[in-house]
């Protein structure tokens, strides 16, 4: 009996979740097989019990690994009834902080309810906001009752077991490294391997564009590169694990002598071939923080009583509280747990590697230069991701801080991928990008300002204008042809944000709709910006369209169906 898990993930949380499913599968004996909804290219393709694990990214859209499958399943040529020897298991993950909360999952609910598919058991709608996480809001409301009523559809009963080591991914074969002169861990620092689709890119410059005093640092980075592109469309970047880590890791896992030796690491379906250092630095997440599969794979290899014991308290289901306090409240590391637990570290054996982390995803960024005015330049705006947590320790973002860290004529891996579809014809543009939201339409602004016929407008917002108005160097000149409308929220005593600057100048942006057929775009935050914007501008529809709360609804959405009103945010 089969059980297919297919998973459609962004940052990697539902390819863990679908990994944790596998295991609890493979321990009770059932087959299964993990793999991503991109892997499906016909409808004859899905197998008859199938786990769908799902999250939601940006503004209610699909992770880019499921688009493929969600344009399958809705074309006009799959009549209701065409699924209908599916059963089917749903995981939704999200975050109920954003406006559309696990948007994804119900949509996809929605589509094989339609199709005919029938669900083994209640779908779950996990939130990021849960007091234990996804892993508890999921294990609290779902796993339990699946195997139950999965177990019942195939006649078996189905205990998963947290104790039992299963075979490891991969099985690792060592290559002999014949070379006298071994190169240094310094000297291979940037000598990554280029993986299909991605070119090596060196990088000209560096820069802070907000002051040295301001909490925020922002950074300019310039590539040099003939990778073509549009305004709008995002670089895709693979960051490196911090070197200092990397050196740790290889040291709690006894591997410290061979981080420049080669090894193969196969299984039935792919084989790679790398040194212990390219898989540490450039493969393996091992700064991020742990699932609870992590600990439920250190169970494996725990013989010492205390630690053995201190993990299975942990798992126990009346004990989510102390792992949530222990592990996700601080974001302690998967680095900073094995140190936590030396003896059962030390046990686990080198190839079990690819089954305790996860592989490090690739972080997208809105591209601000214009190929028209930037010609073999790319340029980015990136925020740098670093916080204090509650015990005293600074964490950073990996892929931000990686970036912060380098210097000129550094060479990193980066591919073009479309996102923000900036229609480019001679009707206003009216942009709203708070902080490095502004991103896509500063590349824009410039270039549409080639033509001194079309009208642009920029809502953006920061906190200080000394200190973090960093567009203003480059818009504001008497060559670009711009309304520049920016909210310095802490300049004053009362705080000032894009949405108060909207309804302040509602008029004239009502003017611009109405008479000139302006399109208007939105960049920034999922959190919070859209739902605010998106209530500003119905207050501009009310008070100068003479509209409604409901027309102004209807003409908000109107806006939207139509692409007039275009939005691109992220988690």
């Amino acid at each position: 009996m089969l059980l297919e898990i297919l998973f459609g993930s962004q940052t990697g949380t539902a390819e863990d979740v679908s990994e944790r499913f596998s295991s609890m599968a493979q321990s009770t004996g059932v087959e299964c097989r993990v793999q991503s909804l991109d892997s499906i290219k016909s409808i004859e393709d899905l197998g008859t019990h199938i786990l769908f694990i799902v999250s939601t990214t940006g503004d209610g859209e699909e992770p880019e690994n499921m688009r493929h499958f969600w344009r399958l399943i809705m074309r006009r040529s799959v009549s209701p009834g065409t699924l209908s020897h599916i059963h089917y298991g749903l995981i939704g993950l999200g975050d109920s902080t954003y406006p559309k909360f696990n948007y994804v999952a119900k949509k996809l609910s929605k589509r094989l309810h339609q199709l005919g598919a029938q669900s083994i058991c209640e779908r779950v709608l996990a939130d990021e906001q849960h007091p234990h996480g996804i892993d508890g809001c999921v294990d609290q409301t779902f796993t339990g009752i699946f195997w139950q009523a999965f177990g019942e559809l195939i006649g078996r009963e189905l205990k998963p077991r947290i104790d039992q080591r299963l075979p490891s991914k991969y099985q690792i074969q060592w290559i002999d490294n014949t070379e006298q002169d071994l190169p240094s861990l310094q000297s291979s620092v940037n000598t990554p391997k280029i993986p299909p689709g991605y070119s090596s890119i060196p990088l000209i410059s560096n820069t802070r564009v907000t002051s040295d005093d301001h909490w925020q640092d922002v950074r300019l980075l310039e590539f040099d590169t003939d990778l073509p592109y549009k305004c709008g469309d995002v670089a895709v970047i693979l960051p490196q694990c911090p070197l200092p880590v990397v050196s740790l890791l290889a040291e709690l896992l006894n591997v410290q002598n061979k981080l420049h030796q080669k090894f193969i690491a196969s299984n039935d379906v792919s084989t790679l071939s790398m040194t212990v250092l390219e898989l540490f630095r450039d493969y393996l997440h091992i700064t991020r923080v742990p699932s609870r599969s992590f600990f439920e794979k250190l169970v494996w290899f725990s013989e010492d009583e205390r630690e053995r014991e201190r993990l299975l308290e942990f798992l126990e289901a009346g004990n989510m509280d102390d792992l949530y306090t222990y592990c996700h409240r601080p974001r302690r590391t998967s680095v900073e747990v094995l140190q936590d637990f030396p003896h059962t570290t030390s046990r686990i054996p080198f190839e079990y590697v690819f089954d305790l982390f996860s592989s490090i995803r690739p972080r997208s960024f809105s591209i601000a230069s214009s190929p028209k005015i930037h010609p073999n330049r790319i340029q980015l705006l990136v925020a740098i991701v670093r916080y204090k947590t509650i015990i005293a320790l600074y964490r950073e973002g990996l892929c931000s801080n990686y970036l912060c860290q380098l210097q000129p004529g550094t060479h990193i891996l980066m591919r073009i991928a479309t996102s923000f579809n900036l229609i480019d014809d001679n009707r206003p543009a009216i942009m709203i990008g708070p902080g490095t939201g502004v991103a896509p339409f500063r590349g824009w602004i410039l270039e549409r300002s080639l033509n001194n016929e079309k009208l642009n407008m920029l809502f953006f917002g920061c906190r200080y204008r000394n200190k973090d108005a960093y567009v203003e160097k480059d818009l504001l000149k008497d060559t670009i042809n711009l309304i520049y409308i920016p909210a310095y929220s802490r300049d004053q005593e009362d705080k000032i944000y894009v949405q108060h600057k909207i309804i302040e100048y509602g008029h004239l942006i009502w003017e611009w709709i109405l008479h000139k057929q302006a399109r208007i775009y939105l960049a920034g935050s999922a959190k919070q910006v859209p739902e605010q914007v998106s209530d500003a501008l119905k207050t501009v529809f009310i008070n100068n369209g003479h509209m409604t709360n409901e027309q102004a609804d209807d003409y908000l959405q109107e806006l939207e169906r139509t692409k007039q009103y275009q939005r691109e945010t992220w988690s």
